[in-house]
């Protein structure tokens, strides 16, 4: 498809400080930066002034961002709806990976599962679509789990526990393993809501870098092995990871570890 020529301009021009990562460029640097001669960038940026999208600094003789590209991308965000907005990444992981993925919501004092995509392996087991599962249970729920408020925190673990097997985690063992989630950007839940199943999980955050749901990529635990385990744990960790960036997340290395790197042994969880 044929694209238009003064469209692309503009926006060539509205991407140079995005490009080059500056807050403030002069004409003569956004022609060379555009690759759009200096006559037609400034009938451009006079454009874009007018509808509040470039500033100019009378002082400095410099262009900056103005507040309407705000505008729009809080409505962008506003907008987005999660679901939709993760589930071609959902659809991506249980195709490389083979295994089930599910994509859970964060509630007050649980997680509601929203979306579910199997695997060539097709395992079926308890969180699937409108199961709702506490914050002490499965790899989804102790990723989000580890970055909530910390009067959050104390409410919930305030309350019951509720067990799936014998090796459900008690609210003392989670408030234990939140450092390790957050160290290593990851939960694991070995047997921990269904016997025989072994399943990752990873956080997504939102603009405002407010955890606000978690996936699980999940498998049967006698299939995996230490390999597929470590591929598990990078595929589900860069799945939530572009999921927040397409929310707007401003990721960082306080927000994710280098997973890369992360050393895994079951036998230590």
């Amino acid at each position: 498809m044929e694209l238009l020529h003064s469209a692309e301009n503009v926006l060539n021009v509205l991407f140079v400080w995005i490009d080059t990562q500056r807050t403030e460029l002069g004409l003569t640097e956004i022609s060379r930066a555009a690759g759009i001669n200096k006559s037609t960038v400034y009938k451009i940026l006079l454009s874009l002034r007018e509808r509040h999208l470039v500033a100019f600094n009378n002082e400095t003789k410099k262009y900056s961002l103005d507040s309407r590209v705000l505008e729009l991308g809080a409505f962008f965000l506003k907008n987005l709806n999660v679901k939709d907005t993760a589930h071609p990444f959902l659809q991506n992981l249980a195709l490389e990976s083979g295994k089930t993925v599910t994509f859970a919501l964060r509630k007050e004092t649980h997680l509601v599962f929203i979306d579910r995509v199997d695997g060539s392996e097709n395992v079926r087991f308890y969180c699937d679509i409108g199961k709702v599962i506490p914050y002490n249970s499965g790899a989804a729920a102790k990723a989000v789990f580890a970055y909530l408020p910390e009067q959050q925190v104390k409410t919930i673990t305030a309350g019951t526990e509720e067990r799936f097997t014998a090796k459900t985690k008690t609210w003392k063992q989670m408030l234990r393993e939140t450092h390790t989630i957050r160290e290593r950007g990851y939960s694991l839940s070995d047997e921990e809501v269904d016997n025989g199943v072994l399943a990752i999980g990873a956080p997504v955050f939102d603009s405002t870098g407010q955890v606000v749901a978690g996936l699980a990529l999940a498998g049967l635990k006698f299939t995996i092995n230490e390999k597929q385990l470590s591929r598990m744990i990078s595929l589900s960790v860069e799945c939530a990871r572009s999921i927040s960036l397409k929310l707007g997340a401003p990721l960082n290395d306080s927000l994710f570890t280098e997973w890369k790197s992360a050393v895994f042994s079951p036998s230590s969880e």
